[in-house]
C-alpha cells in the first residue's frame, strides 16, 4: 500500500522511498508525493534516483491500494531506495489551472444554474462543457432572476 503523500502536502517536491513492486516498466514506492491523475487532474511526472542511476516517470497511475510509477528503462529492483522528485512547474501550472476550474465552476453554476458536465485540464489550459439545456438567465445584479422577479 502506498502512503500518499500528496494527500498531506501538496507542495512536497521531494521524497524519499523504497520500491515495494515491480511490474513490467511500473514501480510501487511505500510512499510517493507523485499524484496519480484523477477528478480530471492529470498525473505527475518526474524523476526517480538510487543515487547512481536516474530513471524518468513519464506516468503515474492508481492500481488498488498503490501508486505505480511507469518508468523509462528497466526499473529499479524491490527493496531499492530511491529519491523521487516531482516535475514542480508543470504540478504547479496544474495546481494553478486547476483551482481556476473550479472558481469557473462555481460562477457559472451560481449565475446561470448551468453544471458541468466534462472538461479536460493540461498545465495553464482547460476546457469545460456545462449542462446548457438547464442554463438560465442571470440577474442583472447578480445570481439567479427568481420566477415573477423585476429585471
Amino acid at each position: 500500500m502506498t502512503e500518499a503523500l500528496y494527500h498531506t502536502d501538496a507542495y512536497l517536491k521531494e521524497f524519499d522511498a523504497v520500491v515495494t513492486a515491480v511490474e513490467g516498466n511500473a514501480v510501487a514506492l511505500d510512499r510517493t508525493a507523485f499524484y496519480p491523475g484523477g477528478g480530471g487532474q492529470p498525473n505527475d511526472v518526474g524523476t526517480l534516483t538510487d543515487g547512481a542511476r536516474t530513471w524518468t516517470v513519464a506516468k503515474t497511475r492508481k492500481a488498488g491500494a498503490d501508486v505505480r510509477h511507469e518508468v523509462e528503462g528497466d526499473p529499479p529492483a524491490v527493496g531499492t531506495k530511491v529519491h523521487g522528485a516531482i516535475d514542480w512547474d508543470r504540478r504547479y501550472r496544474l495546481m494553478r489551472t486547476h483551482t481556476a476550474m473550479h472558481i469557473l465552476c462555481g460562477v457559472i453554476f451560481r449565475d446561470y444554474g448551468a453544471p458541468v458536465t466534462g472538461g479536460n485540464m493540461e498545465p495553464l489550459r482547460g476546457r469545460m462543457d456545462f449542462e446548457f439545456e438547464t442554463m438560465r438567465q442571470a440577474h442583472p445584479r447578480g445570481g439567479l432572476q427568481k420566477q415573477g422577479e423585476d429585471q
